[in-house]
């Protein structure tokens, strides 16, 4: 499977260059669908407006620094763990956004959900998300110490030679 990295324009500022990925086949990115799918519902849109909010802090003030991010495996995941929701049902864990933190200057976001399981590999809602996003996490550092795909940190860019392919 083909995994293209695509800057995201419109949120690159200051201290961070953000990145998504679009798979083969697909007619939109990772996060834009994750935007998509979570602007559908209220609760949901509530918690995706304030991993914006994150986003744009560390984008404009902060950096990518690993603090802001919950390490999972090989990927990361927003919000960060000082994150507290509110909220009656034990089984609700908050929207997770798994990401790719590069370094503190670039970061690729990808695909999420609504957590309900402690598990992310058993929860319905993150599963496939946390697993391709590990999977791609993966791939990108083999890439990089293949001399595949080069970072450039002054520039704060990520710079491909030729298809970066996954095998998914």
């Amino acid at each position: 499977m083909i995994v293209q990295i695509i800057p995201i324009s419109t949120l690159s500022n200051d201290k961070v260059s953000w990145y998504t990925v679009k798979l083969e086949g697909k007619d939109i990115s990772e996060f834009k669908d994750f935007q998509q799918r979570m602007s559908k519902n209220a609760k949901d849109e509530t918690e995706l407006n304030e991993i914006r909010r994150y986003i744009r802090q560390i984008g404009k003030y902060l950096g990518a620094l690993t603090k802001h991010f919950k390490h999972e495996r090989a990927a990361e995941r927003l919000p960060p763990p000082y994150h507290y929701i509110e909220t009656d049902d034990p089984d609700d864990f908050g929207l997770r956004l798994y990401c790719i933190r590069l370094c503190n200057e670039i970061v690729i976001l990808l695909n999420g959900g609504r957590k309900t399981s402690s598990n992310p590999e058993k929860c319905p809602n993150c599963s496939s998300h946390f697993k391709l996003a590990n999977r791609i996490a993966i791939k990108i550092n083999e890439a990089i110490l293949e001399n595949n795909m080069e970072l450039d940190i002054e520039a704060r860019e990520i710079v491909i030679e030729g298809d970066f392919e996954l095998e998914i």
